[in-house]
């Protein structure tokens, strides 16, 4: 069955990730900043949502966040191999050029923090063995608009195979505290 939302339903769900995201990060001692960068049209090109700012040592770093939430428990995470299925246009895990990408499952108050290129090459590699899944797109009267295409990627299956994968469990209570 292909789930389907409209781009504001998303966009809102989308939105309530990256808050908390921030919020983490901004929970977190070594950080200097967190800034949202999801309206720059730069950023937007390279599926940017986040840079984050910190300290470690005597520098300052920055590193590039994706950010995704997802609000099923299945066990799996969903990897967008592409945006708009009838234009072919790439999906976010594989065009992101963020450096890592904060997977948010809702239901479960926790994170995988990801990194992103060892991820993709590694997905590259396996995606065959994943089934694939669509969504569906559709405008404020409920017509179609676009299909949504990813695999559905066992969450143990990636943990156990990618190296440098963290979960963060109870986010939002280590924000609270």
């Amino acid at each position: 069955m292909t789930k389907s939302y409209t781009f504001a339903e998303k966009n809102k769900f989308s939105k309530k990730g990256i808050d908390v995201v921030c919020l983490y990060l901004n929970s977190l001692k070594k950080t200097i900043k967190v800034k949202n960068v999801e309206d720059d049209k730069e950023c937007q090109k390279k599926d940017i949502d986040l840079i984050w700012i910190y300290k470690k040592r005597n520098s300052n770093l920055m590193i590039s966040v994706e950010v995704k939430t997802d609000r099923y428990t299945t066990g799996n995470f969903w990897l967008e191999t592409l945006s708009n299925e009838k234009f072919g246009t790439p999906g976010c895990f594989i065009k992101s050029e963020a450096k890592y990408l904060f997977y948010y499952f809702t239901g479960w108050d926790s994170m995988y923090i990801i990194p992103l290129k060892k991820a993709r090459l590694w997905f590259l590699g396996n995606f065959s063995r994943f089934k694939e899944s669509t969504t569906t797109t559709k405008d404020e009267n409920g017509d179609y608009k676009h299909t949504t295409v990813g695999r559905l990627v066992p969450i143990s299956v990636m943990v156990d195979e990618v190296k440098g994968i963290k979960l963060v469990k109870d986010v939002t209570k280590k924000i609270n505290s």
